[in-house]
Parts: C-alpha cells; structure tokens; sequence
C-alpha cells in the first residue's frame, strides 16, 4: 500500500506535538511534586523523545509503515518504561 507524503507529514506533526506534550507535562511533575524549584523533577520521561525519533529514524530510511506506527507507539511504550524507573528514582 501507498503512502502519500501529504499522510506522513500529518503523522510526523500531530505525534511529535503529542509526543512533546506528554513528556514535558509528565517530567515536569505535579505542583506537589516539584519542592526543588527545578523545571524537570522527573526527566526521564524524556525517553518518549528518543522513542519517537527512532520513529522518525526509520522515516529518513523510506519505512513509511514502520516509521508511523513506531512514532505513535513511542508514547505508551516511552510511559511504559519510563513510570518503574522514575518511581524507584
């Protein structure tokens, strides 16, 4: 099956938007959370960016069905691993 270039840039937006979103409103943490006064109390999260640009990884190399599905599995799989390690941090 053909994709148009019109459906992966539309991909390519809306999931790194979404992508961006999660992960600075779950690194910078609740308002009870933050007693540090730092922006990110919990930067692991940020695990969801390398994730979605694995994604975009496999854009560059012309994988269009791969590149789309890996891009918005990022988030769930990037929460996924990153909620264990922030809990035990």
């Amino acid at each position: 099956m053909r994709i148009s270039k019109t459906v992966v840039i539309f991909h390519f937006v809306l999931s790194g938007i979404i992508a961006i979103l999660v992960t600075v409103f779950f690194a910078s943490g609740a308002i009870g959370e933050n007693y540090t006064n730092s922006i990110f109390v919990a930067p692991i999260f940020f695990l969801i960016i390398v994730f979605w640009l694995a994604g975009v990884l496999f854009l560059v190399f012309k994988s269009y069905q791969t590149s789309i599905k890996m891009m918005w599995l990022s988030i769930p799989l990037g929460m996924l691993i990153a909620f264990p390690i922030a809990a035990v941090l």
